[in-house]
């Protein structure tokens, strides 16, 4: 099993908010957000989950379907890795694709136990926003 792999850029709570056009409190209240946080990071917000001044509506409907699940490092983990599934594109690229979010919705929950494992044995404190 391999590490939580984290791709970049990140955004500040201040730089999210201000992209969003949103204040930092309306942030923290944003259920469709991934955030990443804890002892080994400072609060941060993954820049590939926006486009267009808001969250990617694939992104938002992958955090619906598993946040109460998953916590934001093993979501944003989860959304750059190449998945078998997805004919080994990353979910990412799967969207960028225009590919369909039904696949990416079976491939995320064929994948949780693996994401949640991956997670637990490298950032114990990462959660999701919400």
């Amino acid at each position: 099993m391999s590490d939580v792999v984290l791709v970049g850029p990140f955004w500040t709570r201040s730089e999210t908010a201000s992209y969003l056009g949103i204040t930092g409190d309306e942030l923290l209240e944003r259920t469709d957000v991934v955030r990443l946080e804890g002892r080994w990071l400072e609060e941060t917000y993954p820049a590939l989950q926006f486009r267009d001044n808001d969250v990617r509506p694939e992104v938002a409907t992958i955090v619906a379907a598993v946040g109460d699940e998953l916590p934001g490092a093993a979501i944003a983990d989860w959304l750059s890795r190449s998945n078998p599934l997805l004919g080994a594109m990353s979910p990412i690229d799967w969207f960028n694709a225009g590919l369909s979010i039904q696949m990416a919705l079976t491939a995320v929950h064929a994948d949780v136990d693996d994401a949640k494992a991956r997670v637990s044995a490298s950032v114990p404190a990462a959660k999701l926003a919400g």
